[in-house]
């Protein structure tokens, strides 16, 4: 039986060059994130990687509250490479644990301002079909936060669902939104109380003043919500 008291979190963070835009306000708010979950009830590790057109693991099972965020932003931006390189290998290590001593819940949060243009190791199908097998056979949760993109149809496309995708503004504001509303959905996710992005944290995040980026926001948190619901009455029946 795994340990129900602990949660193991990995981070893949967009380092390219157009994160130079919002470099200090994602240091921030990854600070933020981490001291939140720090201070909750429970065990918690953080393994997190950086990416650009090359892949690092910058920390690896560490307290959350030692975790020192640094971003240089540079060159392009691997995004199939980071998801494939950091997902196995944190798979690898949970694996190699004693069963006992196993988290009970895992969480994926992948954070990106642009869209994949260098990867050479991992593709989308391949990326896709990782995602899907730990979130079948190991239960683990996926997060996808986006920037200058449907975030919504990027990390469906990826195997992540979409209630647990979310696109964000690339400013102060839309950044501190965004990891707020990923804090709160990590704290429920550790409760086992786990809620997709709710209306209000998508319309937050996308805080520019763009109307037809907040009807998507609006629109694909009701597909989403649609989704969730059909889901939990097909469980219910079957059960």
């Amino acid at each position: 039986m795994t340990d129900p008291n602990y949660t193991a979190m990995l981070v893949v963070i967009d380092r390219s060059g157009s994160m130079s835009n919002i470099r200090d306000e994602m240091v921030t708010a990854v600070r933020g994130l981490l001291d939140d979950q720090g201070a909750e009830p429970g065990k918690l590790t953080v393994d997190i990687y950086s990416f650009d057109d090359v892949v690092t693991r910058e920390f690896h099972l560490a307290n959350p509250l030692d975790v020192v965020v640094s971003l240089e932003p540079r060159n392009f931006t691997a995004l199939y490479d980071a998801i494939g390189i950091a997902v196995t290998e944190f798979g690898e290590t949970l694996a190699a644990m004693p069963e006992s001593e196993r988290p009970d819940t895992v969480q994926v949060i992948v954070v990106t301002d642009g869209m994949e243009n260098a990867s050479r190791e991992w593709h989308l199908a391949r990326v896709r079909e990782l995602v899907l097998r730990q979130k079948e056979s190991h239960k683990w949760d996926f997060v996808f936060l986006g920037a200058n993109q449907d975030a919504v149809m990027t990390g469906e496309g990826l195997g992540f669902d979409r209630g647990s995708s979310m696109s964000f503004d690339p400013s102060a504001g839309g950044v501190d939104a965004m990891l707020k509303a990923s804090s709160r959905y990590t704290s429920d996710l550790r409760r086992k109380q786990k809620r997709v992005f709710m209306m209000e944290e998508r319309m937050a995040s996308l805080e520019a003043e763009n109307d037809a980026l907040r009807r998507a926001a609006a629109e694909a948190q009701a597909r989403a919500a649609e989704d969730s619901t059909g889901q939990d009455e097909t469980d219910s029946k079957s059960a």
